[in-house]
């Protein structure tokens, strides 16, 4: 009989393991990138204050919406914008900020980055995704695909 209780005991515990425990975050992974400004853009610079970490593609046109509503929530110093795709041709940073202001029809404060090795470091696999990070510099939110401004606005306010 003590080994049934203590058998119960056990599967019940770890039941409720996930209940009880602080949930675990992916710390977002350090970078020292230039911007397309020249502007060194790095993990540092960042400390102690959340942002969002979008990232896409250049050559990525149905993208845009998600972008839109992240620059519309979001305020100006807490967003990078992040290029994942490798191929050189597409790693125009200017060129593709241009290229969305032109789309969204105004103008975008945010360093545009290119680093592949950010993104796959990140664990990011799809355009567009958001990532919401802490001011421990942990992800904690990961949204994939298009997202409008209130899932944008939702995960934003409860990170900030």
């Amino acid at each position: 009989m003590k080994k049934v209780i203590f058998l119960v005991s056990v599967v019940v515990c770890a039941g409720l393991s996930g209940c009880i425990s602080a949930e675990e975050y992916e710390e977002f992974p350090s970078f020292d990138l230039v911007d397309h400004n020249n502007q060194i853009q790095n993990s540092s610079m960042y400390a102690d204050t959340p942002f969002i970490a979008y990232f896409s593609a250049a050559w990525c046109s149905h993208c845009a919406p998600t972008l839109s509503a992240v620059d519309e929530t979001v305020p100006v110093g807490n967003i990078l914008i992040f290029n994942l795709e490798s191929r050189a041709e597409w790693s125009n940073m200017t060129e593709w900020k241009e290229k969305m202001e032109d789309e969204l029809e105004r103008d975008l404060f945010h360093p545009f980055i290119h680093s592949p090795e950010v993104a796959e470091s990140a664990g990011v696999e799809k355009i567009p995704t958001v990532l919401f990070i802490n001011s421990d510099g942990l992800i904690e939110q990961r949204l994939e695909g298009l997202q409008d401004n209130a899932a944008i606005e939702a995960n934003w306010a409860d990170l900030s």
